[in-house]
């Protein structure tokens, strides 16, 4: 240009609209200059691997136990062949709550990067950066009578059950188990009826197969 001064100073103004460019992008991209960290929960209702169980399970990955997953179906994935796991991730957090709830259920809590508002997605939309994802806390809360293991630990509990020196020795205690409780009811009220004795009977038999499975389900936890 034949006015230097004009040229001059289009040309600083030019090179310093770039180097703020510049710093803006870097601010962005490292220090999410722009962005707002942004919340979003959703509860969905859960059901077992197993149809007809009461079980939630806990794959066992890595050593540092961050990368653990919790494997559990949905109403929507029941009839799905592989069940929904829990995303692998350091920043994911599995938090598991046992209770009186009436339904079983996973509460997700997913935290990203958005921007502000329409004039900053239009400045750095380009990065492609929105929505980024920063953490997610995973609760899940079940009922009591629920269970919590690994997979290993189900693998282990099923493979016992289903043993037939198992199963004969769960016949003969059980047996002397109910004998026992409905000797001590004969005891405390000789007169009982037919159908009060069947009752004290089937409360003793289900009062049996939880105590033998709790029982169970602790010496495999216990072992290493």
């Amino acid at each position: 240009m034949k006015n230097k001064k004009v040229g001059y100073g289009l040309s600083f103004t030019f090179i310093a609209l770039f180097i703020i460019s510049l710093v803006l992008l870097v601010s962005n991209e490292y220090g999410h200059f722009g962005m707002q960290k942004v919340d979003d929960e959703k509860t969905y209702q859960i059901q077992s691997v197993q149809k007809g169980s009461k079980l939630l399970l806990k794959k066992e990955l890595g050593t540092s136990g961050k990368e653990d997953v919790y494997v559990y179906r949905t109403p929507e994935t029941a009839n799905k062949k592989k069940p929904t796991t829990t995303k692998v991730d350091y920043n994911v957090k599995n938090v598991v709550k046992t209770g009186n709830y009436s339904a079983a259920t996973l509460t997700k809590k997913t935290t990203r990067w958005e921007y502000k508002n329409d004039f900053y997605s239009f400045l750095f939309g380009i990065s492609d950066n929105n929505k980024e994802f920063v953490k997610q806390t995973n609760t899940f809360k079940v009922g009591k009578d629920w269970l919590v293991l690994t997979t290993t630990q189900a693998s282990q509990l099923q493979k016992k059950m289903k043993s037939k020196s198992f199963q004969a020795q769960m016949k003969q205690d059980g047996a002397a188990y109910v004998k026992a409780a409905v000797t001590k009811a004969m005891q405390t009220n000789p007169s009982m009826s037919a159908d009060q004795q069947k009752q004290v009977t089937q409360q003793a038999e289900k009062a049996f197969k939880a105590e033998a499975q709790a029982k169970l389900i602790q010496e495999i936890k216990s072992q290493k």
